[in-house]
């Protein structure tokens, strides 16, 4: 590859998603023995669903988002169909009040969650997939804005990611002493995380799958994951919560079969 930079989109997601993607990127250069480019990284986040879709014509070469990421949808670009993360955003746990924790407790039905209403922040893919599953979804602002609607009782809940939920939480201050992890629920769909790669860069595009296979092979990507995920399972108990599965009905044909690898 000629081009001595890789322009890395990183926007429109939490810090420890930034870091991690950052990181893991590297290392798929690095185990493809491509060392010669710079990454220069772009953390600007986009309020507009349009903006995101459309940004390899900003300059972006590659970015990580979700496979299936309906933003993409109709335009060209090139998909490693590799799960760089096992799967793990596709698990969420619920943020609520902590008045609302007996609430919460006597769910015994998925109806009954699907009639209270989660808030999502606008352009989250998410918004899409629970609305197809029969949740009663509120789309708007960003994720702060979110927590402010939280705690102002305009909506019920807010889902996050098994990797992102503890230092978002942490992040929150004051706030955090009103909020609650919910503890006894899990949901779930599969929602892998992959490189999309700029349409006219298939020779990065071959780097990065060369450098992720050689990563999973060696154990390095699971040394990343590790790192930056210690103990997640055991941590966060997701094996004795109860688990509300979704379906996400936009999928890729080579991942409908994926199953999260925790």
């Amino acid at each position: 590859m000629n081009e001595k930079h890789v322009r890395f989109w990183n926007g429109n997601k939490s810090p420890i998603r930034r870091e991690y993607e950052k990181q893991l990127l590297s290392l798929c250069l690095s185990e493809a023995d491509f060392v010669d480019a710079d990454i220069l990284v772009d953390e600007s986040d986009y309020p507009s669903a349009e903006d995101e879709g459309n940004i390899f014509s900003k300059g972006c070469d590659v970015l990580v988002s979700v496979a299936g990421n309906q933003k993409f949808s109709g335009k060209p670009t090139r998909i490693i169909e590799i799960p760089v993360c096992k799967g793990i955003l596709g698990h969420r746990l619920l943020i609520i009040l902590k008045q609302q924790a007996k609430r919460f407790s006597n769910i015994s039905s998925i109806e009954q969650l699907q009639k209270m209403t989660i808030g999502i922040p606008a352009t989250w893919a998410d918004a899409d997939l629970f609305r197809k599953n029969g949740y009663t979804v509120s789309e708007k602002g960003s994720l702060d804005d979110n927590v402010s609607r939280l705690l102002a009782q305009k909506i019920d809940y807010i889902t996050l990611g098994v990797n992102e939920i503890e230092s978002i939480l942490e992040q929150l201050g004051d706030f955090k002493k009103e909020l609650l992890i919910e503890p006894n629920m899990l949901i779930y769909y599969p929602l892998p995380l992959v490189f999309y790669v700029h349409p006219d860069k298939m020779q990065l595009a071959n780097i990065l799958e060369s450098g992720l296979q050689t990563a999973i092979a060696n154990g390095k990507h699971a040394a990343l994951f590790e790192m930056h995920h210690p103990n997640i399972v055991d941590r966060l108990a997701l094996k004795t919560r109860k688990t509300l599965q979704l379906t996400n009905p936009y999928l890729p044909d080579s991942l409908k079969h994926f199953q999260a690898m925790l």
